[in-house]
């Protein structure tokens, strides 16, 4: 037996005598009286949690710190209504009700992440989890705050560098931890110092793995694995011959091909580190924050186009490879494989005055610039794309004293961004993009009741190199939401908008092979803006023993822009002689037409789509006395998504979900366990692969030890521990590339000031 596996085995014996006692569940333990303090800062009016009139999720505390993990889409991956679209252990990027990509916005502190994880499904998003001190989801659009980006909602991952307060004294907070599944290793370490009216901060964070453990193999044979799968909103095929392939990608779903026990070219590095000084006076603030992160991690399976059929025999006759040959193999082909080697700098500058002007409740300034360089490495070392994003954003926002019963928030935002491809994958020309745009957003309190009205309207304009042309468009958002008090701390929510996104630049100007998914793109720069008409509604009780929500959306996509096959017979360029045959057309690197060729051709294309689901969750506390408590929970969610007109379904969308678990603490041990349950995704795209049901079973264990100076606490984690094969439908790299297999953790986390 190895030794990661007598870890494992060890671990689960632990477990089953720890499920006995109640642990941590779906809401990780985060009660909402906790919530009831935190400001969510991603709203204009920085209202707790409860007082929102949008759905909005909420990790702060000890929720978030027994969640952090690698990527954000890892530390969101099981929250209700959130998945997580992996392109392998060091790629996530969340999915919210179903959307993902370019309809889903990641900021920090309020500005966007400014790199280029929107282009394409391998690109990692630029934000480290590891040093936040909470993590905000909008759930549905949130474009009238941050725009068409945000069609489908948000992100906020938020840190103290730039605080609206000082906070005297020194304060230090660290996390670290060794888990054994990649020899995985991770810190974060934070200092602030506070005197007279200076903050300053500096913060230090760093993630090392090799290679993961996986149950069984990687790949699954007679998968037509997800290179087929198109774009980030793709995968809708339109031929007469889709149901045949649909059908043919279900046989031998079981059976499994590759290297065992490992997941080839998962390594990593990450690392992160940041400075930061605000003065702070009761008038208001100003600060500046510097950080610069840099990563380097795989792409395992045949992500970027290098899994021919010959290759893949080869590896299906040497399934029978021992696990310990597996890893010896792996250790003679060190990083053999596509590697991404990311580094951004970034500058964050802050501004806030209160009352400094008559009427004038509050003017805040939020401005990002950033430099973004990233590197994709060929497996004998050469690199294959560079690309490099140079990109400024600022905020403005005045939010007027109160007349009468309303409150409201005027703002501008502005961004300019210069986006470059050189290499194999620079399918989509170097653009310029500028775009401007003005919202408004009012709140009307009446009695126990709120209401917000919003609207937004932008101005995009993309300015490509070359021979393609310029173009501009505008969008208009619209929302009215309102919270009406039921009865005392039930509260039902409606919010209803009509929100417009202008085309991303590669469903406009893409021309060329994208490698990362096998395709052969084809912008359209007669392609119009989408819209999304989304009505949300939810009830629930925030306060007392028994908490609980339920919610149900409906969301009507107007002109929604995906990626389709073509049936022409003609190369990319339209040169040729046309045969529609009923397959989908397969060109070469250079756009030729080939039925044996290595890349699908597609074309961005406009229908009309909708996405519906519902989402729950609620947890009873048992007992909560003074130096013990008990509680249980449960949440569960479902999405659906379509096209209107053939009512083809949409790609990679979150199969149901369903989870129970329960949190314990007595004294200073603080235990959690949690399960739950992923359905089959048999509703897929056609030439989309299913994916099976699996369970994720996770245990957190940990002791706090008071000191004079602060608290450290000892914890140990298991996740995955049945040990499963996990592979996410919403992964364009679900049949070559699983979740990690059975990782144990222990850490160490401690919080000391001196000098208050």
């Amino acid at each position: 037996m190895s030794r990661n596996s007598a870890f494992g085995a060890s671990a689960v014996a632990l477990a089953a005598q720890l499920l006995p006692l109640p642990l941590h569940g779906a809401d990780d333990g985060a009660s909402p009286a906790e919530l009831d303090e935190i400001v969510v800062t991603a709203s204009p009016f920085r209202h707790s949690a409860e007082e929102l009139v949008q759905p909005v999720d909420l990790l702060a505390g000890d929720a978030l710190d027994r969640r952090r993990r690698g990527t954000i889409g890892d530390v969101l991956a099981d929250r209700p209504g959130i998945a997580n679209a992996s392109f392998g252990p060091g790629v996530g990027r969340p999915v919210i009700r179903g959307q993902s990509g370019a309809r889903v916005q990641v900021l920090s502190n309020g500005i966007s992440t400014m790199d280029a994880s929107a282009i394409s499904a391998d690109h990692a998003v630029a934000v480290d989890p590891l040093t936040a001190d909470q993590i905000e989801v909008i759930k549905g659009p949130a474009t009238l705050i941050y725009g068409g980006s945000a069609s489908a909602g948000i992100v906020n991952v938020v840190d103290d560098r730039l605080p609206d307060t000082v906070t005297p004294g020194l304060h230090l907070r660290g996390d670290l931890s060794y888990g054994d599944n990649a020899d995985e290793s991770s810190g974060a370490l934070r200092g602030r110092y506070g005197v007279g009216n200076w903050q300053f901060g500096a913060s230090y964070s760093r993630r090392d793995a090799d290679d993961f453990e996986i149950p069984g193999f990687a790949e699954r044979a007679g998968a037509d694995h997800d290179a087929h799968d198109h774009d980030e909103h793709a995968g809708e095929d339109h031929d007469e011959h889709a149901e045949h392939e649909h059908e043919h990608e279900h046989a031998d779903e079981a059976t499994e091909s590759g290297a065992r026990g490992v997941l080839d070219n998962s390594s990593l590095t990450s690392e992160r580190v940041g400075v930061s000084a605000a003065w702070a006076a009761e008038r208001g603030m100003i600060g500046a924050a510097v950080s610069r992160f840099t990563t380097d991690y795989g792409v395992p399976g045949h992500g970027h186009g290098h899994g021919d059929e010959e290759a893949h025999e080869d590896e299906a006759a040497h399934a029978e490879d021992t696990h310990d040959e597996a890893h010896e193999e792996h250790e003679a082909h060190d990083h053999d494989g596509v590697r991404i080697d990311l580094e951004q700098t970034r500058v964050d500058l802050r501004g806030l005055l209160r009352a400094p002007l008559p009427g004038v409740a509050r003017a805040e300034a939020r401005i990002g610039v950033n430099d973004y360089e990233h590197r994709e490495i060929e497996p004998g070392g050469a690199v294959g794309t560079t690309f490099d994003v140079s990109e400024t954003e600022a905020r403005f926002e005045l939010e007027h004293v109160a007349i009468g019963d309303w409150v409201g928030v005027a703002g501008l935002q502005l961004r300019q961004r210069d986006y470059d491809a050189i290499g194999e994958e620079a399918f989509v020309a170097p653009t310029e993009t500028d775009a401007a745009g003005l919202f408004l957003v009012e709140g009307y309190r009446f009695g126990a009741h709120r209401l917000e009205l919003g609207a937004r309207v932008d101005r995009t304009r993309h300015d490509p190199e070359g021979p393609q042309f310029r173009t501009r468009f505008t969008t208009v958002s619209l929302s009215a939401g309102a919270s009406f008090l039921v009865a005392e701390h039930l509260h039902l929510r409606v919010n209803a908008q009509s929100a417009e996104r202008a085309p991303a630049i590669e469903e406009v100007y893409a021309f060329g092979p994208h490698i990362a998914t096998s395709a052969f793109e084809r912008g359209d720069e007669d392609i119009d803006p989408e819209t999304a008409n989304n009505i949300d509604v939810s009830l629930g009780r925030d306060d007392g023993r028994w908490t609980w929500e339920l919610t149900a959306f409906y969301n009507r996509i107007d002109d929604y822009i995906y990626a389709h096959e073509v049936d022409d017979g003609l190369n990319a360029d339209g040169s040729g002689n046309p045969a529609s045959d009923g397959e989908a057309d397969r060109v070469n690197a250079e756009g030729v037409f080939d039925p044996e060729g290595e890349f699908l051709l597609l074309d961005y294309a406009q229908s009309g789509a909708e996405l519906y689901g519902a989402e729950a969750e609620t947890r009873f506390v048992l007992i909560d006395d003074a130096g013990r408590g008990l509680g249980i929970r449960a949440f569960g969610d479902l999405v659906r998504g379509r096209l209107r007109d053939s009512g083809e379904n949409l790609p990679r969308i979150t199969p149901a979900r369903f989870g129970i678990g329960a949190d314990a603490r007595v004294g200073a041990v603080s235990l959690d366990v949690a399960l739950t349950r992923v359905t089959e995704q048999d509703r897929t795209a056609p030439l989309e692969t299913a994916t099976p049901a699996y369970s994720e079973l996770s245990a957190d264990i940990g002791y706090a030890v008071p000191t004079a100076a602060g608290t450290m606490t000892v914890y140990a984690r298991g996740r995955n521990l049945l040990d499963e094969t996990q592979r996410d439908a919403t992964s364009f790299l679900k049949d070559v590339a699983p979740r990690p297999g059975r990782s144990l953790f222990v850490g160490l986390r401690f919080e000391f000031a001196a000098g208050d």
